[in-house]
């Protein structure tokens, strides 16, 4: 059977409620000059001479100098207006919780909302940096939490390549099947490492994958208090999960499970990116946007990338059956090493949930 994508719609439905952050997300680094940035409560960013940097908490090298980071004499309060031009080199905004900017010609600061309980993005590549040496991904120069802006904050290099979104018109039939295979082998590496349950890399509980994880409980009548917020799930054993599932779809999981498989959780085809080698050949260049990864069903890796809308090429270049291309060779792939799907189990979840508004408790502090 063939991945058919289809919407989210009944799994769950809150009135429309858009409380930002404090400040809001677009406004977390602001540019104070051609060579300085002003990044959350805490720090300072600027191109200095090398011997300037001193006091430090790290510095870089760049094509155009020296740049360091370091504290700010006094630190902000949420209540502070931002200082600086936001709007300077900001190459990324989504709605009202994440923002990138490029702060210098090869280094961008990913700013990401936080609660307690989330583990960073970037911890979770300097696990995989550790433990799946082969799969490429970010380098990583230096990350900290704003607890006052209630953000994450990631200097890394801008990464090699462009993303698949962007290559794949130019790819032959051969080449893409080359990539989704290439693309699997690192599944493949992903998926040796297991825990007896659903978490991240350190331990806490994951973030999104409503699909079957459900919703948190909101945190005020009707809506969320923060909707920049994630979803963030307390740690789930085999048995909560069959429990969550019954809840949400009135079914069990469709296939017994005692542990859990490490998994990048959204290689949609603007979370990969691709390069040529010396002979000319496209190869997978860097793998993005690991927030959401953590120890899931080995059966739900093949089930959402044949029917996530994230997975989908986009719609702006593409008719909708070139848009699910990524999609159908990605679990081809994925079914010629073994990987299961229950597509028709999940279809039938979404259209038909007993329970449209479940909503679980958020793990408490």
């Amino acid at each position: 059977m063939a991945p058919e994508i289809i919407p989210r719609g009944g799994l769950r439905k809150l009135p429309i409620q858009q409380p930002e952050m404090t400040p809001p997300s677009e406004y977390g680094i602001g540019s104070l000059g051609p060579d300085s940035w002003s990044m959350g409560s805490i720090m300072l960013c600027e191109k200095v001479d090398r011997s300037a940097a001193v006091e430090a908490i790290t510095t870089w090298e760049d094509s155009d100098g020296t740049w360091c980071l370091r504290y700010r004499d006094t630190p902000l309060t949420a209540t502070t207006t931002p200082p600086g031009d936001s709007d300077v080199n900001r190459t990324y905004f989504c709605g009202n919780a994440a923002a990138m900017w490029l702060i210098s010609p090869n280094v961008l600061c990913k700013v990401k909302g936080w609660i307690p309980g989330v583990t960073p993005e970037a911890e979770t590549i300097k696990w995989v940096a550790e433990n799946c040496p082969n799969i490429p991904i970010p380098n990583i120069i230096y990350s900290w939490i704003d607890p006052a802006w209630q953000r994450s904050f990631c200097l890394m290099n801008v990464v090699p390549g462009v993303t698949l979104d962007d290559a794949w018109n130019k790819l032959s039939n051969e080449e893409r099947t080359a990539i989704a295979d290439e693309v699997v082998t690192h599944i493949i590496d992903m998926v040796q490492h297991t825990s007896p349950k659903i978490c991240t890399v350190t331990g806490t509980g994951i973030t999104f994958h409503g699909w079957i994880l459900g919703s948190a409980e909101p945190e005020m009548e009707g809506a969320h208090a923060h909707n920049w917020q994630p979803d963030l799930h307390p740690i789930i054993t085999p048995e909560e999960l069959d429990r969550r599932l019954l809840l949400i779809t009135g079914q069990k999981s469709p296939e017994e499970v005692d542990h859990f498989v490490f998994f990048h959780g959204d290689l949609a085809p603007v979370n990969i990116f691709l390069d040529k080698d010396k002979n000319d050949k496209w190869h997978v260049s860097s793998i993005i946007d690991w927030e959401t990864a953590g120890f899931l069903p080995k059966w739900y890796i093949r089930t959402i990338a044949g029917v996530c809308p994230a997975y989908l090429l986009d719609l702006y270049r593409n008719e909708w059956k070139e848009a699910l291309t990524w999609a159908v060779k990605l679990t081809s792939s994925l079914g010629k090493h073994g990987f299961p799907e229950y597509w028709q189990w999940l279809r039938d979840s979404v259209h038909n949930p007993p329970k449209p508004q479940v909503f679980f408790p958020r793990p408490s502090e």
